[in-house]
């Protein structure tokens, strides 16, 4: 038996300054839904005890506020970025990517003008400094791109995949023909149990 009810994306915007390319977007996001009190996704079957999910997903919507806000104190210094960028905190992953499927059939700007999208995932937990980026393959640039921020700032352990598809929102965006990138920290013992605290 299911339950009904309303839920929503939560999504800002921070337009770019070039000429031609704020009217194209970067999608970072993020989704913000979990379990609940457990039931069905649960790996602790038994459990009604509230399923919190701090690594999957409240690490990703971390990290995605993180990145607006340090954006947005850049923009305030007089170096806004050139793309535009949506901030989305998505809705329904959990139950089979709701959010980010609605958001790609019926986008607040048209799809066309979505140039990539950055999804951020359970990275709550590095792990020997080893960082997953999948979906390098899904545009010609982003070997060398990732590759080039990694030395830049990162020095990460860093572990890539090519494939765009995968079990979370950035799938929505790559069966539209839309370049991903995924950010994953890796699985633990306490994914979808209470204990991902």
């Amino acid at each position: 038996v299911r339950d009904h009810g309303t839920t929503a994306n939560v999504v800002g915007i921070l337009r770019g300054t070039d000429p031609v390319l704020r009217d194209e977007a970067i999608v970072i996001g993020g989704h913000y839904d979990h379990l609940g009190h457990g039931g069905e996704g649960s790996l602790a079957p038994d459990s009604h005890l509230p399923h919190l999910g701090a690594d999957d997903n409240a690490s990703g919507v971390a990290a995605m506020l993180g990145v607006a806000r340090s954006i947005g104190l850049q923009a305030r210094m007089s170096r806004p970025p050139i793309h535009s960028l949506l901030f989305c905190a998505f809705t329904g992953e959990e139950i089979g990517l709701v959010g980010s499927g609605h958001m790609v059939d019926d986008p607040p700007r048209p799809i066309e003008s979505i140039e990539a999208m950055l999804n951020m995932d359970m990275v709550g937990r590095l792990r020997d400094n080893k960082l997953m980026v999948m979906g390098t393959g899904t545009a010609a640039e982003l070997p060398l791109l990732v590759a080039n921020t990694n030395t830049a700032i990162g020095h990460f352990d860093l572990k890539t995949s090519t494939d765009g598809y995968g079990p979370s929102d950035h799938s929505s965006f790559y069966k539209r023909q839309i370049p991903v990138l995924f950010l994953f920290t890796g699985a633990h013992a306490d994914y979808h149990k209470p204990s991902d605290t």
